[in-house]
């Protein structure tokens, strides 16, 4: 084991903490020493935000500041019990909110990050930092505070001492939680009547904080289904979103699901459910500033880094991707104006086609106005980008038929006769300047079966094992449960054809990952080195994911 470095206390202040040190004695150690990120610029920021304005690039809640910190040359490393810590004090003076971005992330199973005020005090749950071997990018939760400890945890045994960088600090100067900034008129999900009906798309939505080179923004995206109703974690957005986001950027956004008010009039609302992390598997390539910036139907479609906590309670929208020229049956737009939490938006008119730009001629998008109803006048804002605009079906439920690009310039609750744009499903199916590969069919219906319409599951796993001709059970048999380690799975037959074992954290991270031999009845797999808590087995196989709760406790 490589051996790590123990910080010894040598002068108590009046501002410290107090830790349980490997020995058993409590020590103490003075306050850390604060790292202060590039200053923000007020002015400056300012007058970029009315120029990418201007250009119609995405609003910004936060800018990063740089940084260039370092766990094993910036971290004050202590032994506390069974865990290692390193701790980083981080100071973006003025921000109504910080996010860290994290890079060159490389640490053991079982790896935690807390974040803390410059009191000691929790300002978020603690995360897991398990990463997949292939990612070494992520992000820290939002913490309302402009001065943060970043507390690092690993076990004291654990195979090698783990190490990041922290490169950037996402400083939030408007458009955060706690601050009023959408329109008066907006619709919550709440309310009645316009929420009947469209209650199962409403939690298919959620809120997406994208991470660009200049800063954070925010945008609204939709869990969709696939024809093979796997479970993929795909979210559907717009492609002026993610733009000119990294790859590495890619990997810190963030996914909030079931971010509403509790009742139509307002009342609680929770961040805790979200997920960190995705992969940009297919978009439309359409970036045209000859044609006002648009010359498709600006979609992004992402696959989130870990699966979708059943706590979360998701639903995988379904979708039409017929090419229709007229929508007449009323429907709902589900999003999140200026990253707020989310609303809901009625149209009445017939849907027609035609462009953002008219004079490109391109018949890509649904043009929608909106109504008034019985609780306001929902229209659609910024961080709306890349909702779902929905219609009703009998047969299937609501379905999917377009992702917002914008609306008319100036549209606001006082101005709000003007027209909301949605890139078309048929469009984004095989159109679009792009290559066949990120083309949005081959995502969504990847055995080409000719699939137009799909509709929507909360478990759309659960049915495709209900069509496995071979299962007799939606579940796998685990023992020992509660396990110390060592976990006995036992494989119906509908397994034996080579499927794939997951073990999923209560974040939702796979934690461990096995392919079961094409003649197994029968394995047992080793999780003695993760840390005791609930976890999901999972176990993907053709046409079947059979699920497992495991409890260890060693």
């Amino acid at each position: 084991m490589k051996p790590f470095r123990i910080i010894a206390p040598i002068v108590v202040t009046t501002s410290c903490w107090c830790a349980t040190a490997s020995m058993g004695q409590v020590v103490r150690w003075p306050e850390l020493h604060p790292y202060q990120a590039a200053v923000f610029d007020a002015a400056a920021v300012r007058i970029d935000d009315q120029h990418r304005a201007a250009i119609g690039e995405l609003e910004l809640y936060a800018r990063t500041q740089t940084l260039s910190l370092t766990t094993s040359e910036h971290g004050r490393w202590y032994a506390e019990g069974a865990e290692r810590v390193c701790r980083i004090r981080v100071r973006s003076q003025g921000a109504l909110a910080m996010e860290l971005l994290l890079e060159h992330v490389l640490v053991p199973p079982g790896a935690t990050l807390l974040l803390r005020g410059d009191d000691g005090r929790e300002l978020a749950p603690m995360v897991s930092l398990d990463l997949p071997s292939s990612i070494h990018e992520t992000s820290s939760p939002m913490v309302f505070a402009d001065d943060i400890v970043l507390e690092y945890r690993e076990p004291f045994d654990a195979a090698f001492e783990g190490r990041f960088s922290i490169q950037g600090v996402a400083h939030a100067y408007r458009y955060v939680d706690g601050i009023q900034r959408e329109g008066t008129c907006h619709v919550n999900v709440a309310c009645e009547p316009e929420s009947i009906g469209w209650e199962d798309v409403i939690k298919a939505t959620v809120r997406i904080s994208v991470v660009t080179p200049e800063g954070n923004g925010w945008c609204t995206g939709t869990l969709v289904n696939n024809v093979r109703q796997d479970c993929a974690p795909f979210i559907l957005s717009a492609f002026h979103c993610g733009r000119t986001s990294t790859a590495a950027q890619f990997n810190q956004y963030k996914f909030y699901f079931n971010f509403q008010y509790a009742t139509c009039t307002g009342g609680a609302y929770s961040t805790a459910q979200f997920l960190t992390g995705a992969e940009r598997v297919a978009y439309s390539n359409d970036y045209a500033p000859n044609l006002g910036g648009l010359g498709g139907s600006d979609f992004m479609l992402l696959r989130t880094t870990a699966a979708i906590p059943d706590q979360f309670q998701p639903y995988w929208a379904g979708w039409d991707a017929t090419n229709i020229s007229a929508v007449t049956a009323d429907g709902v737009c589900i999003h999140h104006p200026t990253g707020a939490p989310k609303r809901i938006s009625s149209y009445t008119q017939t849907l027609t086609t035609g462009h953002p730009m008219a004079s490109s001629g391109l018949m890509s998008h649904y043009k929608a106005k909106w109504a008034a109803t019985s609780n306001g006048h929902g229209v659609t804002e910024f961080g709306s980008s890349g909702a779902g605009l929905f219609k009703p079906n009998t047969a299937n439920g609501p379905l999917l038929i377009g992702t917002l690009t914008g609306s008319s310039a100036g549209m606001t609750c006082v101005n709000n006769t003007g027209t909301a744009y949605f890139g078309k499903m048929s469009y984004h199916w095989t159109n679009n300047p792009n290559t066949a590969a990120i083309k949005l069919k081959p995502w969504l219906d990847p055995d080409a079966t000719g699939t137009l319409v799909l509709a929507g599951s909360p478990a759309p796993c659960a049915a495709a094992a209900h069509v496995a001709t071979q299962a007799t059970t939606s579940h796998l048999r685990v023992f020992p449960n509660p396990s110390t380690g060592v976990i006995g799975v036992e494989l119906p037959a509908a397994l034996v054809r080579g499927a794939e074992l997951r073990l999923i954290d209560l974040a939702g991270r796979v934690v461990l990952q096995r392919s079961i031999p094409t003649t197994a009845e029968f394995i047992t797999i080793d999780a003695a080195h993760l840390p005791d808590g609930p976890y999901t087995l999972s176990a993907l196989g053709t046409n079947l994911h059979l699920t497992a709760p495991i409890s260890l406790q060693h």
